[in-house]
């Protein structure tokens, strides 16, 4: 492996851990009022009154709480999907959650919709993602596995892409490679970032 691949999967374990663990320590009460906050501010933009499909996320590791998105676009009719990893483990699946729907653990304990409606293309979607950390360039770090990078180039492609944080994960540099896609978005407690990556630069109020 060249040593400036090795040096950049060796910056990105070592932010990938320090972030992961600040995310660990935030307590209960916090991701409660924190994701509240990043609720209120997702929807009340353009472009989550205005979507028509919603790709919604589980939470895990103290992830900020997405059941007061689900609740917003359940009201409002929207019809929202979950990601699944499949039993082979290789792409995500998004399945469609129905008003009814309880999720259950699925693999890696993370919680999915019962149904197997699986999607096929997306039209007026936006899709809200988890992440590790993130920078306003638009870049964002994952789990390491590449599932959403996949998709974004997949069936994802041309939905607008939202990352949802705490503000201690907007850093101001992600290592990236020519691989990882760009937000166009990130939504944190205190601010709405619009991505200068794909986007103009600037931060909304």
């Amino acid at each position: 492996m060249p040593a400036a691949l090795t040096a950049l999967q060796t910056e990105k374990k070592r932010l990938r851990r320090l972030l992961r663990q600040r995310r660990r320590d935030v307590t209960l009460s916090d991701v409660t009022q924190k994701s509240q906050s990043v609720c209120r501010r997702l929807c009340a933009h353009d472009f989550f009154q205005s979507a028509q499909t919603v790709v919604l996320y589980s939470p895990h590791e103290n992830e900020i709480e997405t059941d007061g998105i689900w609740q917003a676009a359940r009201d409002q009719g929207k019809v929202v999907y979950y990601p699944r990893i499949p039993p082979d483990k290789r792409d995500l699946e998004f399945v469609r959650r129905y008003a009814e729907d309880q999720l259950t653990p699925g693999i890696f304990g993370i919680c999915i919709p019962p149904g197997n409606d699986i999607l096929e293309r997306v039209q007026r979607a936006i899709v809200l993602t988890p992440g590790v950390g993130f920078d306003r360039f638009g870049h964002r770090l994952g789990r390491g596995r590449g599932y959403y990078d996949r998709a974004f180039g997949g069936i994802l492609a041309g939905a607008t892409r939202i990352g949802l944080a705490y503000d201690f994960q907007l850093v101001p540099q992600v290592p990236t490679d020519t691989q990882d896609a760009l937000l166009d978005y990130i939504i944190t407690e205190t601010q709405l970032s619009e991505c200068s990556g794909r986007n103009s630069n600037g931060v909304l109020a």
